[in-house]
């Protein structure tokens, strides 16, 4: 008698299935914990080198392109040019193609081809930066007015100031560009974005932040690592004898307070102007908040609070910064303390760190007064316009 083979039960067939699926699935979570484990080792590696690490498996491209986004913080309000030394500049030809941008970097008042007298530059962050002319002024053309009409006879005066810089930039600024303008006086009104190195780093106070994003970047963008397996490849890699990571540094590093810096970069550009034989003069900026006597109106208060709602340890900061900067700039001749140039006086502030139309114009009317001593003494005027000093 002949046996029939014994055919397969339907739920004999459900099991078989089952079981090919869940061993596909296993298979499929072996594999990946596998290529986890593998890429995190190698992740390790290249954080025990101190090389760029990367998200583990998978690299996604928007990941890489976030640094790019924090340099577009300063450069999206036309500040939309990468600079090697200072990180960001005003484009070539400014904002407008007027002839006063005929000079990249720097906004020109008067003819320079004239033959002027006198060559003046001014240096500074936002509260000097002729692009913000339109919304609080600029204290540059009120010092350019007064030149033309006082005794000095005619005067060009070279506006570099850009919103942002600390005495950091304006130094590099002035050892780099300014000779080509053959100065005979350089001026600075600075202070505030040197406060608690808000516009540096601390450790390397010459190097601005948005300067280091930017060498970063670039570096990085020749050794984008691959979309998978980024941190295996990557460690691969960092095993040839022919490895071209690129890497970036800053400097060597080194402490000082905030006032110290600013006080080393004032004494730095006094040294460099007079090299190229101009004679430099530094003004110590008014801020609200730090400045005895300034009487706020509603407005302004209300603003002042919405910032130190912000920034609570803003106040301490800045009343340590102003006590160490105003005793340095005693030690200098060629230094003048206008912080409290708006004591006794009200409604001169666009915010609590730039002042208005009317602030601007006094504060361009006091540079001239002390350069040139229409009012004040003439030991401040022959400091300011005299022989350099050798502090």
């Amino acid at each position: 008698m002949n046996e029939q083979p014994l055919s397969e039960t339907p739920h004999s067939v459900v099991l078989s299935r089952q079981a090919k699926i869940v061993l596909g699935i296993l298979t499929i979570l072996a594999t990946l914990i596998l290529l986890l484990a593998t890429d995190l080792m190698a992740r390790a590696y290249l954080g025990a080198k101190g090389a760029p690490q990367y998200s583990l498996v998978w690299q996604s491209s928007d990941k890489q392109g976030k640094k790019e986004t924090v340099v577009d913080r300063r450069l999206s309000q036309g500040l939309n040019v990468l600079d090697p030394q200072l990180g960001y500049a005003r484009p070539a030809g400014g904002p407008t193609s007027e002839p006063a941008w005929r000079r990249p970097g720097f906004r020109t008042s008067g003819d320079e081809t004239s033959g002027a007298a006198l060559r003046l530059v001014v240096l500074g962050g936002s509260t000097s930066d002729p692009y913000y002319e339109s919304d609080w002024g600029a204290w540059s053309e009120t010092l350019f007015t007064r030149l033309n009409e006082g005794p000095t006879g005619p005067a060009v005066v070279y506006n570099g100031a850009v919103s942002g810089y600390s005495t950091n930039q304006e130094l590099l600024k002035l050892i780099r560009d300014v000779p080509a303008l053959a100065p005979d006086v350089v001026v600075s009104l600075s202070g505030v974005n040197d406060l608690n190195f808000s516009h540096s780093l601390r450790e390397h106070p010459m190097v601005s932040p948005y300067q280091l994003v930017m060498l970063r970047t670039l570096a990085g963008k020749g050794h984008q690592p691959p979309r998978f397996m980024p941190n295996l490849v990557a460690a691969m890699k960092s095993g040839g004898e022919k490895d071209t990571q690129l890497t970036v540094t800053a400097g060597s590093s080194y402490e000082m307070t905030d006032a110290e810096m600013w006080r080393r970069n004032v004494e730095l550009m006094n040294a460099a102007s007079a090299q190229m034989g101009a004679r430099f003069h530094v003004f110590l900026q008014p801020a609200m908040g730090i400045e005895p006597g300034y009487m706020p109106t509603d407005s302004e208060a209300e603003l002042y609070a919405a910032m130190l709602s912000s920034k609570p340890d803003y106040a301490e900061k800045a009343a340590a910064f102003y006590t160490a900067a105003r005793r340095h700039c005693e030690e200098l001749m060629y230094c003048t303390d206008i912080s409290d140039v708006f004591a006794g006086k009200t409604g001169l502030y666009h915010d609590p760190r730039h002042p208005n139309h009317q602030g601007n114009k006094l504060i361009g009317d006091t540079v001239f007064e002390t350069l040139f001593a229409l009012d004040s003494s003439p030991a401040l005027a022959e400091s300011a316009l005299g022989q350099t000093p050798e502090q």
